[in-house]
């Protein structure tokens, strides 16, 4: 059975506020393998067949979240959907959407509903850790029409990109995961994290795949929001259920407090900006023509 976290309301609202939006070239490097059709000529030469002008028909974004990743495939295709296991998840993605071509359902993703080879793009951000893989990939390869593509993808801790301190404010980072929260972290948010989906288990089915870790996406924020990002993790709620609100607000604080020491300002949390960097990486395989 599938984990499942995120679920509530409180939870999917901070969700939405702090996760990174996912870099446009990842959108278009996703878009732009699924648009073609390769195929072996008689002299062994791949060649590509369809115009990449023209938008994909249907996809599919599963475990969507509040739908940050959802949203960017909506100027490539004609018709998005975004699926999550928590109501609370796609009420607030609802309550986002701004693009007429994109909708929300309340799904798990080990039953897609949708039916036998119609869809051209399945994509999932920073969620296939907590699927069944083995129904996830089953599930995939009945709705794939053949040609489709599946893009799994996710990024790492934020990176503080500062001059003199940045080594030193990612350690913060890093220590609060790894120590902090370590009794606290499942193994699947470890397998995104720390592994870059490596581990077996997210094998892609399909022989036609590649692997491609060039993207990020910079964004600046303060040193509060920062903090709001790290309460969205699912280590800091596990901790936050087990040991209460006072022994969670005492962990950020702390953490707070460190990293304005570490840039050596006088200034608030919420008045401190710092740019961050998402790292992410992307596995895509092609379901065979």
């Amino acid at each position: 059975m599938a984990n499942r976290f995120f679920e509530g309301a409180a939870h999917a609202a901070v969700y939405a506020k702090f996760r990174p939006r996912p870099p446009t070239s990842l959108a278009e490097r996703i878009v732009s393998f699924a648009k073609e059709t390769i195929f072996m000529s008689k002299n062994g030469i791949k060649k590509t067949n369809g115009s990449q002008g023209e938008t994909l028909k249907a996809a599919a974004d599963v475990g969507c979240g509040s739908g940050q990743s959802t949203e960017i495939l909506s100027p490539y295709v004609e018709a998005v959907t975004g699926l999550d296991v928590s109501e609370a998840q796609v009420l607030e993605a609802r309550k986002l959407n701004k693009y007429p071509n994109v909708s929300y359902k309340v799904s798990p993703a080990e039953t897609l509903p949708f039916s036998d080879k119609s869809l051209s793009l399945v994509t999932s951000c920073q969620a296939c850790h907590w699927f069944d893989m083995p129904a996830f990939y089953k599930e995939v390869d009945r709705i794939l029409v053949p040609g489709g593509v599946l893009a799994l993808y996710g990024y790492l801790f934020p990176k503080p990109i500062h001059e003199s301190f940045g080594d030193e404010l990612y350690s913060l980072i890093d220590h609060l995961y790894k120590e902090q929260l370590k009794d606290y972290v499942h193994q699947g948010s470890k397998e995104v994290y720390l592994g870059k989906y490596e581990d077996e288990k997210y094998t892609m089915i399909y022989n036609d795949q590649l692997r491609d870790e060039s993207h990020y996406v910079d964004k600046t924020a303060t040193v509060a929001e920062l903090t709001g990002y790290l309460t969205s993790w699912s280590g800091f709620q596990n901790f936050r259920a087990k040991n209460g609100d006072e022994a969670a607000q005492k962990i950020l604080e702390n953490f707070q407090d460190k990293f304005i020491k570490t840039l050596k300002v006088s200034t608030t949390p919420e008045e401190t900006s710092i740019p961050l960097r998402f790292h992410y990486f992307l596995l895509m395989g092609r379901k065979p023509s």
